[in-house]
């Protein structure tokens, strides 16, 4: 493995904690390699950058109960203000939620690929984003915000994977993206964040403080490349990032993908961002970071995807605390031969795992993985006993799939895309890892906290999906379970009674009492003697503390279309709690009132090429039930 210009000290961490022989879990020599740094490319400050509507006409989203209409991509159709997502139709809803301030406003922030975001009044619901001299509010890119004469990258080409959270410690949104721009022929990357100088966005004295950061100086060279001076690629692919707001910095994390080898996971990158200059506007320090690999010889890394924690309690975490990683581990070596790559021995039974893997950054920079035992999982859709197959992670069905498809663990099904069906993405935990601070005087949670879910397999016989949760209790760089679900004793996976339905794209969070909300997509085939067929729909279900059973499931809106198109279904759902009171639930979800079955001539309005729409809610767990 070949670095260039990297001049730093390096550190060559192996697992001995998974050293030796195995039997569930990761067998593979990772190492952590670091420190590598990269200093901002420039600073701006914008003041307008994202126009305010001023006009009677924001009303479109207006609340209905507890429930707005998010970005959907055909809203304003047929106007000069139409909006529609013309980068392809695999897209990222996540959102944010500033608080309520006397003599101010306050909005829900939501953000989607390729860049467009909406901010949405928390009293009215009525959006106040709009083009410059528009009279109606609608969804805007974010590329303004950075300056295009010293910020090109960032200001200039397309984004994926965008993020947006509330930074509770210094009372302002943060947006993110990773951007791809091209010198020569060769892919480059570059990480952009954005923050605000005040929680109110519809405040036209608000600025937004950009910075942008050119990652070749951090980012491994490709083994093919020697040494990043030959071949169509240089570097890893950075995909996946996930960013948590910590006491001494914002940090990032991305999965390190081989484009020469079907992208292929081969380890993550996790970065440290300044950010109590980026808050303030002021020049940053250098983004600093480190790598953790697997040789070659033994990818893919059966651990990738890293979520990082953000803090979401009115309580940071204690002097000296380390951020948190976290990432699932898919099963082992020692059950698929090849280090993860090969086939599951047996065609009837399932690989299983039983640990996560948690990383730590402190004093000494990154650290890990530590395991963390949990009970045993099987990833969603996680087939790999085809031959010539390669791992798999789709198998979730809508009505628009072929019954015929839907076949057991070891057969084919829809995930050899034969029919329309979605990615699971049960190789990897979902968004978000939430990091809570919380004391209580009437038997609630005393102590700190991380929340995380992520899909599993709940029936061989169909490859039905549910969701796995976690509380874990977090102290000085360690973690014990304090709730796991899914065993013999304790909570079950949330997933269908009546073992039907899909279970998929969860996102958990906790309120100061320790209720566990879990906003989550369900999904299933078709029902020849059904009413109505089981569409995509959003739900919501909250675990109460010291509880072992979910409240009911609560539906926030149930789909009449289906996504045909393509078998991706974003990456990031969202459940946020509410800083104002640390009780209230804010959620958002993706679904189809029109199926999107389109393929060609998506450059343009269409109702088949693009037809999705998202949906945020909110609710304390003691109403949630009222929709």
């Amino acid at each position: 493995m070949n670095f260039r210009n990297w001049a730093f000290a390096v550190i060559l961490l192996t697992a001995p904690c998974f050293a030796g022989k195995c039997t569930s879990g990761d067998c593979q020599s990772g190492a952590i390699a670091g420190p590598y740094t990269a200093p901002q490319l420039a600073e701006y400050s914008s003041i307008g950058a994202l126009p305010i509507c001023q006009s009677s006409s924001c009303t479109a989203g207006s609340w209905s109960g507890d429930q707005i209409e998010g970005i959907d991509a055909q809203q304003n159709i047929g106007t000069q203000y139409q909006f529609y997502d013309n980068a392809g139709p695999d897209f990222d809803a996540n959102i944010a939620v500033g608080p309520t301030v006397s003599g101010g406003n306050a909005q829900v922030l939501e953000w989607v690929n390729p860049g467009f975001v909406q901010a949405f009044d928390k009293v009215t619901g009525q959006p106040i984003f709009t083009f410059t001299g528009g009279t109606a509010a609608v969804p805007v890119n974010v590329a303004p915000i950075w300056s295009s004469s010293t910020q090109p990258e960032c200001s200039n080409s397309p984004a994926g994977n965008v993020q947006v959270l509330f930074d509770r410690l210094d009372n302002e949104f943060v947006i993110s993206r990773r951007i791809i721009y091209i010198v020569n022929n060769i892919h480059y990357y570059a990480w952009c964040i954005a923050v605000s100088s005040s929680s109110d966005l519809s405040n036209p004295s608000t600025q937004w403080y950009a910075y942008e950061y050119k990652m070749n100086s951090v980012v491994p060279c490709l083994p093919s490349s020697n040494n990043c001076t030959t071949g169509n690629a240089y570097y890893y692919f950075l995909d996946w990032p996930r960013i948590g707001t910590w006491s001494n910095g914002f940090y990032v994390t991305f999965d390190l993908q081989d484009p020469t080898a079907g992208y292929i996971d081969l380890g993550f990158e996790a970065c440290q961002l300044d950010r109590v200059n980026i808050a303030q506007g002021k020049p940053s320090n250098p983004m600093v970071c480190y790598t953790y690999m697997v040789p070659e010889a033994q990818r893919p890394t059966l651990v990738h995807s890293v979520d990082v924690a953000d803090i979401d309690s009115a309580t940071g975490p204690p002097a000296g605390e380390p951020e948190y990683f976290v990432a699932a581990v898919n099963p082992s070596s020692a059950q698929q031969g090849g280090n993860g790559q090969g086939r599951c021995l047996s065609r009837t039974t399932p690989c299983k795992s039983n640990q996560l893997a948690l990383f730590t950054w402190g004093t000494n920079g990154l650290t890990g993985p530590a395991p963390v035992r949990v009970n045993p999982y099987t990833p969603g859709c996680y087939n790999t006993s085809q031959p010539s197959q390669t791992i798999n992670t789709y198998c979730v069905p809508e009505p628009s799939t072929n019954t015929n498809d839907i076949g057991p663990y070891g057969s084919a099904s829809c995930g050899n895309y034969n029919t329309p069906c979605v990615d699971s993405l049960g190789d990897r935990l979902a968004n978000r890892l939430t990091y809570n601070n919380l004391s209580s005087t009437t038997g609630g949670p005393n102590g700190e906290y991380l929340t995380l879910s992520h899909v599993v397999m709940e029936s061989a016989s169909n490859q039905r999906t549910g969701i796995r949760y976690y509380i874990l209790k977090v102290a000085s760089g360690k973690a014990s379970v304090v709730v796991n679900s899914g065993g013999t004793s304790g909570p079950p996976d949330l997933q269908d009674p009546n073992h039907t339905l899909f279970y998929f794209m969860p996102s958990a969070a906790l309120d100061q009492k320790g209720n566990l909300g879990i906003t989550f997509t369900t999904s299933g085939p078709f029902c020849s003697n059904c009413q109505s067929q089981p569409h995509p729909a959003i739900s919501v279900d909250v675990l109460p503390w010291g509880s072992s059973r979910f409240d009911a499931p609560v539906l926030i809106v149930q789909g009449a279309g289906d996504e045909e198109n393509t078998n991706r279904w974003g990456e990031y759902a969202a459940t946020v709690v509410d800083s104002s009171d640390d009780l209230t639930f804010y959620g958002v979800g993706e679904y189809f009132n029109t199926s999107q079955t389109g393929t060609v001539n998506c450059t343009k309005p269409s109702s088949e090429c693009y037809t999705w729409q998202t949906r945020i809610f909110r609710g304390t767990a003691s109403v949630l039930n009222r929709f």
